[in-house]
């Protein structure tokens, strides 16, 4: 069982058969458990417990072993993603309080026995509320137009481009990069490649072959983008695909 969601600027799924290498990725990361409590290791650290968040650029490992659980893959420059980071700070995971997190498994429960894609999309979507209501400092005007760019770029090489980027914004390189970083946690070339490896993932589960996203993402060719995703989330690109299902994109 594999349901994939995109939501905002973040990806949500649940799944029992993820086996997932140490990695390290410019994303946070969330994972609760649906009956029995995760094993995941961050930072050569194991951690039992029921719900949890790890900071972006942390080394983590994760096995469901066949188990049932949630996962989002949050983005920093997402509403949702700047919560997070304040709630992190320079944390490298945050544990869930036993309360919050009765009360996220008990609505993940009632979504997967409703078995339908419409009571799953409500349960991501209130994780979301879930750190939506709260308040959270705007970014810079300047790094709400590049993430515009970005997000409404062709995909073609030169709108990939830090250079293009700050004359778009009237900075330079330097100014762009270090304004990024200061705004957002993630460093931009960064954020640029985190662009296209989502991009790509779209463009999959929209029904293009993994070639044909590739391409149309950024990548140079697929296996740049099986490297890429490798190193960034832990596992193939053929793996992550296999027997998903993909909901809605919000």
């Amino acid at each position: 069982m594999n349901y994939v969601c995109k939501y905002d600027r973040n990806f949500a799924a649940i799944s029992d058969s993820v086996r997932a290498d140490s990695h390290r990725h410019w994303l946070l990361q969330m994972f609760l458990g649906f009956e029995k409590e995760l094993n995941i290791e961050v930072d050569g650290k194991l951690i039992i417990c029921n719900a949890i968040i790890v900071n972006m650029n942390t080394l983590h490992k994760f096995n469901t072993d066949e188990k049932i659980h949630f996962t989002m893959l949050i983005n920093p420059t997402s509403e949702m993603g700047r919560v997070v980071r304040g709630m992190l700070k320079d944390q490298s995971f945050y544990v869930f309080p036993y309360e919050e997190t009765v009360v996220m498994q008990q609505n993940f429960k009632n979504a997967l026995l409703q078995r339908n894609h419409n009571a799953i999309l409500s349960f991501i979507q209130s994780i979301n509320s879930k750190f939506a209501s709260r308040n959270t400092a705007s970014f810079d005007e300047r790094i709400v137009e590049v993430l515009s760019c970005l997000n409404d770029c062709l995909h073609e090489d030169e709108f990939h481009q830090i250079k293009y980027l700050s004359q778009k914004i009237c900075l330079s390189e330097s100014r762009l990069a270090h304004l990024f970083k200061e705004e957002t946690g993630i460093p931009l070339k960064s954020y640029i490649v985190l662009h296209k490896l989502q991009s790509a993932y779209e463009l999959i589960f929209k029904g293009e072959n993994i070639t044909a996203a590739a391409l149309h993402a950024g990548f140079d060719s697929p296996s740049h983008l099986a490297y890429t995703n490798k190193i960034m989330t832990g596992m193939s690109t053929t793996n992550i695909i296999r027997d998903s299902e993909f909901l809605k994109v919000f």
